[in-house]
């Protein structure tokens, strides 16, 4: 144990310096661009001039823009990059492989055609793992009903849908695990009475637990809808204009295999028998909520999951759920969001104390239980948890808006059907340097 330790300290130490250093020099560039957060002294070199005087190309911390004098047309070129160190002091099959990734390496291109047609395109190079992440067009002539075709995140989970580059944590919750990510599909959605009211209804070829989708057709298909509510969004009561409640739910056919759950850490703790697959039905139901007040976050979700399974002439409908509670609170005072947050001044430490970036404290405790039924005839019960519960804590430094640092203690224990076998917990420390640009 002592040894597990002292090897667990060096290796921190090492990968500690590693992204202290980098992210000071990636700090001191983004200063010599002139990039400032929000509230600092700094002018933005992105700034929207005049109608009819906007240069075809400018540069800023939101990218390469190039765009027409009237604004109907746009490119936007940019990207964000996450390197990650990861640290085991203990893991599912008790051994710890310590590892240093580029979790995502995504470059985005998107932009508008005429004021009328929206595209993005989002390939990711991390993990050594190439492919296309989202692709799409999006029609908005009609405000009230955009229509967008492409691949793209199903509108069901609530922390699915928040951006990768916004997350408090380096990894999702367990309760993402039962939710769809991408898939090829067409969708019709809008925002409505300033934002009050934001609907979302799709078609999509997939409907695996927790896993993006390919360009391949896939044989399996359904339909994807949410509705979210921020009640007092138009009215004056700051406080409470972003408090948000809603529900997204999904229903469909899967055949065929049936992927396994992993941990934060990326371990598999459950996983189906080989000879098991998806038949039938798959629907799925969240319930979900989220306030931001000030510098406090709060988000909360329930997920269930159905899935006709099938194993050898054996036939019966699994249900699986998960749920999740996460908060931060903003010990610099800036204002928390769903969408991301900004620091008020940015990493210049030779301009005083306050010019130190933003610093967030983070808390979450998820749980995902498995069916019962599952156990013996669908799933081994002496290697697959029929309960896994996360606790975390996490610290997080905004040096300004391009550069993040995040550092991340999971801790996961689990729970077997059999009583004569044991599942080792998982202990990881996860640290993170975000470049996004």
């Amino acid at each position: 144990m002592n040894e597990a330790l002292a090897r667990f300290h060096t290796r921190l130490g090492y990968g500690s310096s590693f992204l202290f250093l980098t992210v000071l020099w990636v700090g001191s560039l983004a200063r010599a661009q002139g990039v400032a957060p929000v509230g600092g002294s700094r002018v933005e070199p992105v700034t929207k001039p005049p109608l009819g005087s906007t240069p075809a190309v400018s540069f800023g911390s939101s990218g390469i823009l190039f765009s027409t004098h009237d604004h109907r047309t746009r490119l936007q070129v940019h990207g964000y990059l996450q390197a990650d160190n990861r640290f085991f002091s203990n893991a599912v099959e008790g051994v710890g492989f310590d590892k240093f990734l580029f979790r995502r390496l995504r470059p985005l291109v998107e932009g508008t055609l005429f004021n009328r047609l929206e595209f993005r395109f989002m390939p990711d190079f991390g993990q050594n793992n190439p492919q296309i992440q989202e692709a799409y067009l999006e029609l908005k002539s009609i405000p009230f009903a955009k229509l967008r075709v492409g691949k793209f995140k199903e509108p069901v989970g609530l922390e699915v849908l928040k951006s990768d580059r916004d997350l408090s944590f380096a990894e999702r919750s367990l309760a993402s695990d039962l939710a769809p990510l991408r898939y090829m599909g067409a969708e019709v959605s809008a925002s409505l009475f300033s934002e009050s009211i934001s609907y979302a209804i799709g078609y999509f070829n997939g409907a695996e637990d927790g896993a993006n989708g390919s360009f391949q057709w896939l044989h399996a298909h359904e339909a994807a809808a949410r509705v979210f509510l921020r009640p007092f969004a138009a009215t004056h009561v700051k406080a409470a204009q972003d408090f948000g409640m809603g529900a997204g739910g999904s229903t469909g056919d899967q055949h065929g295999s049936l992927a396994g759950l992993k941990t934060v850490g990326q371990n598999t703790f459950f996983k189906y028998a080989s000879t098991a697959v998806a038949n039938g039905p798959h629907n799925r139901f969240s319930p979900q909520a989220y306030y931001y007040g000030g510098p406090l976050g709060l988000l909360g979700e329930y997920v269930i999951s159905s899935q006709i399974v099938l194993n050898k002439q054996i036939t019966r409908r699994l249900t699986n759920e998960a749920w999740q509670v996460a908060g931060s609170v903003m010990l610099t005072g800036e204002k928390n969001s769903y969408t991301g947050v900004r620091p008020r001044f940015g990493f210049e430490p030779n301009r005083g104390f306050r010019h130190l970036g933003a610093i967030e404290l983070a808390f979450r405790y998820s749980q995902l239980r498995l069916d019962a039924n599952a156990f013996p005839r669908f799933a081994n019960p002496i290697n697959s948890a029929h309960t896994a519960t996360e606790r975390a804590i996490g610290v997080n430094w905004y040096l300004n808006r391009c550069v993040k640092l995040v550092t991340d203690y999971e801790m996961t224990r689990f729970r077997l059907a059999s009583t004569s076998s044991t599942l080792h917990g998982e202990d990881v420390l996860m640290s993170r340097v975000q470049l996004a640009f």
